[in-house]
């Protein structure tokens, strides 16, 4: 993966031909390579040739500071070779911060193998914030001798190289799985559960058992695995920005699908997230499958809470005894078939709040 790279740009810079006299070294010697093919000797002198001759001279011999090259282009008095100093300057710069880059994003896999564990997974989800479709996790396991320049947190990425990063990490890494719950689960789980279920299924999916995990976020309850949260993970470890891309990927590609399923929403362009189109969308044409039905916007677009939930609601928040809250517990049992799943899970909720409440306040009371 040595060829991927990632572009930037430093502010601040000097102008080309200070910069590049700035870079000032002792004359070469006379023997000194001046382009890989070769010593300075075996090619033309910079000052024989045109800037459109010498650019392309450059272009594949990436002279550096102290080469016998180098030294002709900084003393090169023509404005066209400074800008191209200049050039080749910021490009050295950019080049020098994605390798510090890399290498910060290999800390925490470098002191975990120091430790002798060697399979070192990262975890990442995609798909907690839309409005539709579920909610995927990716868990990857990088192989330490590869070349990580280019793999980044997945938001940072064009669609286009995340597709292309996709490849290369199916292709290379050690193991790959992915995690899925559907928006029904979300529903009658809440997404922050359904959420850790995704990346405990992706876990436990991979070829090779890990021996310590990388998440992204918070601790994830009984992932099997010993593991470590990381705040803005898919920043810091190769490994969760590299599960980051495959798990945004899986999904992005599962809401193109779902998109000549349920047209009319836009789900190819927006993949389920609350766009103003998306939204305006919902309110025309109310939600759809996959919608998740416990997001406030898309159950206000469904005309909000069933009859039967607001009268259970209200029950649960009068009960002033244990015993109240009991007996509505049973009617909502029984009349379980009127609610869809996702209130039926807010009114379990509720009601277990509710009972803590109860017996707090029959305590204060004595």
């Amino acid at each position: 993966m040595g060829d991927i790279g990632r572009s930037g740009s430093r502010a601040g810079e000097t102008t080309g031909g200070e910069r590049c006299r700035r870079e000032a070294v002792a004359p070469s010697d006379p023997g000194e390579p001046g382009t890989p093919d070769g010593p300075a000797a075996t090619r033309p002198s910079v000052s024989d040739l045109s800037v459109d001759e010498i650019r392309k001279l450059v272009a594949g011999a990436r002279p550096e500071p102290g080469d016998s090259l180098w030294a002709e282009l900084r003393a090169d008095p023509r404005k066209g070779v400074a800008r191209l100093c200049e050039t080749l300057l910021n490009r050295r710069s950019r080049e020098e911060a994605e390798r510090r880059r890399v290498a910060g994003m290999r800390r925490h896999e470098s002191e975990l193998w120091a430790r002798g564990l060697e399979l070192v997974a990262g975890v990442d989800e995609a798909g907690r914030g839309p409005l539709a479709g579920p909610v995927v996790a990716a868990a990857v396991i990088l192989p330490r001798e590869l070349e990580t320049v280019g793999i980044d947190d997945s938001k940072k990425l064009t669609p286009a190289r995340r597709e292309e990063l996709f490849e290369r990490i199916r292709e290379e890494a050690v193991a790959v799985s992915t995690g899925s719950v559907s928006e029904k689960v979300i529903d009658e789980v809440n997404i922050l559960r359904a959420t850790h279920q995704a990346m405990r299924e992706a876990v436990a999916g991979l070829a090779r058992s890990p021996d310590h995990v990388l998440v992204d976020g918070d601790a994830v309850p009984e992932v099997g695995v010993p593991h470590t949260a990381i705040r803005r993970g898919d920043e810091k470890s190769a490994a969760i920005a590299a599960a980051s891309i495959v798990a945004k990927v899986t999904r992005d590609r599962l809401l193109v699908e779902y998109d000549s399923v349920y047209p009319g929403y836009g789900f190819a362009r927006h993949k389920g997230y609350g766009t103003a189109e998306h939204i305006a969308a919902l309110t025309r044409l109310g939600p759809c499958e996959i919608h998740r039905r416990s997001f406030r916007i898309v159950l206000e677009a469904g005309g909000g809470y069933s009859d039967a939930f607001v009268r259970f609601r209200s029950l649960l928040l009068g009960a002033e005894d244990p015993d109240r809250l009991d007996e509505v517990a049973k009617l909502i049992a029984g009349a379980g078939g009127e609610l869809p799943p996702h209130e039926l899970s807010r009114l379990r909720r509720l009601y277990k709040r509710s009972y803590v409440r109860v017996r707090t306040d029959l305590a204060r009371s004595r």
